[in-house]
């Protein structure tokens, strides 16, 4: 029987067990969040101390594609009920 792998959450240090939390891998990097909670204080720490020309274009494209998607939703929900 494998054993069951336990991270470990960056921000409040709780341990969580594999398919819990958040965990983010980027080559040589990996971020471990105990909750959706966690993740967004170090999202919130993350842009507010990193240089505006540094992530602002990041930003500005992934709010694009994601409005773009929501609208795309909308309008398949409005077509299925007309």
């Amino acid at each position: 029987m494998a054993k069951e792998e336990v991270h470990t959450c960056i921000v409040c240090g709780r341990p969580f067990h594999e398919g819990q939390g958040i965990v983010i891998r980027r080559g040589d990097l990996v971020l471990e969040f105990h909750s959706a909670r966690c993740a967004s204080k170090f999202l919130r720490l993350l842009v507010e101390r990193s240089d505006a020309s540094c992530v602002e274009g990041p930003i500005k494209q992934i709010s694009k594609e994601l409005r773009e998607a929501v609208e795309k939703r909308r309008e398949g929900r409005s077509k299925v009920i007309a």
